[in-house]
């Protein structure tokens, strides 16, 4: 067993768990390579969401196995993550099962040692035990695109939404110190870095002994060579007067907020256990933009949760036109086993969630196609933080509400500079302009 490669799908706390299982592997003499068939191990590191996902892998892993049987080639299969710590021992019990080990969220320090069971045929090669103490460190990417890093500073969630698999997979609401998240943010800097996004499943309830969110934000905003900080993602009443204030008063801090409400009708937000109701979660859009200048807020929306009707629906909407989300994450309702809603039958017909899904989608479309416009003209500060993935000889910068703008470069303009442009035009969700 000489080398790996790493398969990450999901959110961005499992692409920061990937680096840590990178360091783990590389720390018992692996190698990583760049594809599945170059690897004598291939892991899989996995969400468990939403049901199409865990399908998805399913199918992966299959086609990797039937890959590796043509090819004459031997080597291990493993799964890692979400739907690894959801399904757990069962995975393995599958007719036909192509996996030689399975491994929970909190269980990533022991692969050297459950790699070594594998190469010695164990059987029932599982390990989903909760870790209610440990919190993964990552050492910085070698290769960072434009210098951004991911950060975890916490892990697990204690908000149990109706619908929400997440405290099941990645277990309770525990904090990182911060030394380790200092240290940590310190050799991102050092390493080249120059944005960090700092992630948490309830970002905003981060507390460890006398240090809470805000204080966190004022600490890494302390570090020489970090220029940009971002975060996601914030349960709404973990916001308060406080976070607001020191999002102003930082100028690293992106204006942005990531702040899911899921619903615009109140009788669905109490079914999926939100603990706000709609006039409170406006009341916090309001706090926030009356102490932040150009303050934006994304968020997430749920259609066809059970039980759903129309008028739940037009409420939806409705909140959707009153505050004018910069983007949105748009989901069809899908049970997922182990949670309360999935006791509740499924009755909002799938024709009918893809036909609210769509509604949803033009309303979005159309918001932020305005939002595009009205910066035509503007002359924005960018952060240059990568080439355009579209056209080597553009660059990539991003506005402190993180807006995205492409340009032609100027002589003395490299990626990680400050930089002012002029927006010319937009395409899709992204402006154009150019340097001043």
């Amino acid at each position: 067993m000489k080398t790996f490669y790493i398969e990450t799908y999901g959110c961005q706390m499992n692409f920061y768990d990937s680096q840590v299982i990178d360091d783990v592997l590389q720390g018992m003499g692996l190698r990583k390579v760049a594809s599945a068939e170059m690897s004598d191990l291939i892991l899989i590191n996995t969400c468990s969401v939403r049901d199409n996902a865990e399908q998805r892998v399913r199918g992966r892993i299959n086609q990797l196995w039937g890959e590796r049987v043509a090819r004459r080639q031997e080597g291990m299969i493993g799964l890692l993550g979400c739907m690894a710590q959801r399904l757990g021992e069962s995975l393995l019990q599958e007719k036909h099962s192509r996996l030689d080990f399975v491994v929970g969220t909190d269980q990533y320090q022991r692969l050297p040692e459950i790699i070594d069971l594998a190469l010695q045929k164990k059987p029932s090669l599982y390990f989903t035990d909760f870790d209610h103490v440990v919190t993964y460190e990552a050492r910085p990417k070698q290769m960072p695109p434009g210098g951004s890093h991911y950060l975890a500073v916490m892990h697990g969630c204690d908000k149990f939404c109706s619908y929400c698999i997440v405290p099941f997979t990645r277990g309770r609401e525990r904090s990182k110190p911060m030394e380790i998240i200092l240290r940590e943010a310190r050799s991102i800097s050092e390493a080249g870095g120059f944005e960090i996004t700092l992630l948490g499943q309830t970002i905003s309830s981060y507390q460890h002994g006398g240090d809470d969110f805000v204080s966190l934000l004022r600490n890494v905003s302390c570090i020489d060579g970090i220029k940009r900080i971002r975060f996601m993602t914030s349960y709404p009443t973990d916001l308060n007067e406080q976070v607001f204030d020191a999002i102003a008063d930082l100028p690293k801090v992106e204006n942005r907020i990531h702040l899911p409400v899921q619903s615009g009708s109140d009788r669905v937000l109490r079914k999926m256990n939100r603990h706000y109701d709609l006039a409170q979660y406006e009341a916090i859009l309001l706090a926030g933009r009356e102490r932040i200048d150009g303050l934006q807020f994304s968020t997430d929306l749920i259609v066809g949760f059970p039980g759903e009707q129309e008028d739940d629906f037009q409420a939806t909407l409705q909140l959707m036109e009153r505050q004018k989300f910069v983007s949105s994450f748009l989901f069809k309702y899908s049970p997922r086993e182990g949670t309360l809603a999935c006791r509740s039958e499924d009755d909002v017909p799938e024709s009918v969630k893809s036909e609210r899904l769509a509604r949803l989608m033009e309303l979005q479309e159309a918001t932020t196609v305005r939002l595009l416009q009205a910066q035509v003209g503007e002359e924005l500060e960018i952060l240059l933080d990568e080439e355009s993935k579209k056209a080597k000889n553009q660059l990539r910068g991003r506005t402190r509400n993180n807006m995205r703008v492409i340009v032609d470069p100027k002589k003395g303009t490299a990626i990680g500079d400050f930089a002012v442009a002029r927006i010319t035009g937009f395409k899709g969700g992204t402006l154009t302009g150019e340097l001043l």
